[in-house]
């Protein structure tokens, strides 16, 4: 006999977790979190490098990010847990008139939208994070309600709200099969069991085409290897810092463990699930770390790790009901923004499942049949 639940979904990282959580809350009836790995927030949320920004390009995200800051900020009340949020700032670094004449133009809508962004000369960008190379720099911007949260730490705070309000999570239980029931639910097959469900969710991160086909639905994500190390403690590592990128190069760092975060993404890097770090690539990236900050000469690689984005067409999210199977969601293609934005996307997809469309936040720009209309304005602040 088949199991049953009002709703499923395939994914236990940090979007999962939050649909779950926001369900859980809603007294949505039976939810059914469904796994792959053993433990909930092992897959791209583990890698996640745990930047929270307000500083993107499209009005879309702007509005997703004070959402879930807002969220992040009472997160321990709601939760239980601590997400470790630290609004230190993101600081972008520009090295070309170009590109700080583009970064001027989005401030301005930035501003427009109410996230609090600065440009700044390179003087100001020295004194907000000191012993920086400012030689070839012409500008920067600064936001300080950006910053880092952890990742493991927000799956951790909703898996735990979610278990509170009778959600199951269940682990090692990869879904193989899916087909559309008559009535509009679905069957499916979760670790060789089958299950029967009103609505379907689909959370499964760079999984995510896998888990669209299916049911016969193209879902537009690929995986993306990004890679990252970390050092051993520094001295004089500064605590209180800005995530701070150096757009010429897209390199970014921020504090770690007493120490630095430093990553790249490779721009030639192919599609593909591959997880394995690049030591030669990292050894690069390490390279143009020191010659932002030069004082990184005397670091000493930790650790080294590689994650998967799930990236769209046009960098943004994929989110909402697919209008030929509506009780099937999607929650997919944040292309590096899954976690920062997991609070909001948590509520949005709660709404469309119990209200029929979501309320508090817009998020028809995100809607799959964007792609069949051209495209929406794609998201151009991206690491």
């Amino acid at each position: 006999m088949a199991g049953t639940c009002d709703v499923a979904i395939i994914g236990g990282g940090v979007i999962g977790a939050s649909i779950a959580a926001h369900l859980g809350e809603r007294k949505a009836g039976r939810v059914v979190v469904f796994e792959r790995e053993d433990a909930l927030g092992a897959g791209s949320t583990a890698k996640a490098a745990g930047g929270v920004r307000l500083q993107f390009t499209t009005a879309a995200n702007v509005a997703l990010s004070r959402y879930s800051i807002a969220e992040l900020q009472r997160f321990e009340e709601r939760t239980g847990v601590n997400a470790d949020l630290n609004q230190d700032g993101y600081l972008f670094l520009l090295n070309s008139d170009d590109d700080l004449a583009g970064f001027a133009r989005t401030a301005e809508r930035q501003r427009a939208l109410g996230a609090p962004v600065e440009v700044i000369s390179p003087g100001e960008a020295e004194r907000i994070l000191p012993g920086i190379r400012t030689e070839d720099l012409v500008g920067a911007t600064f936001c300080p309600e950006d910053g880092v949260a952890t990742p493991a730490a927000l799956v951790a705070g909703y898996a735990a709200l979610a278990r509170r309000h009778g959600v199951e999570l269940r682990r090692e239980c990869a879904v193989t099969e899916a087909a559309v029931l008559p009535g509009g639910g679905f069957r499916f097959t979760a670790g060789e069991e089958p299950w029967e469900c009103g609505h379907l969710v689909n959370a499964a991160g760079p999984w995510a085409q896998e888990v669209g086909a299916l049911l016969g639905i193209a879902v537009p994500v690929e995986p993306v290897r990004r890679q990252f190390f970390t050092t051993q403690p520094l001295g004089w590592a500064p605590r209180r810092m800005p995530l701070t990128i150096d757009w010429g190069t897209g390199v970014y760092m921020h504090w770690h463990s007493g120490g630095f975060l430093i990553g790249q993404a490779d721009p030639d890097e192919p599609p593909g699930f591959s997880q394995t770090p690049d030591l030669d690539f990292l050894a690069g990236v390490f390279e143009r770390a020191v010659h932002r900050l030069p004082r990184l000469e005397e670091a000493a690689m930790r650790t080294a790790a590689a994650g998967l984005y799930a990236v769209s067409p046009d960098h943004n999210a994929i989110l909402g009901a697919v209008p030929e199977c509506p009780r099937f969601l999607l929650a997919n293609g944040f292309s590096g923004h899954g976690m920062q934005h997991a609070p909001g996307v948590g509520r949005a997809l709660a709404e469309v499942i119990l209200d029929g469309r979501s309320h508090t936040l817009d998020i028809e720009p995100f809607s799959l049949t964007r792609f069949g209309k051209g495209g929406a304005a794609p998201e151009g602040n991206v690491i």
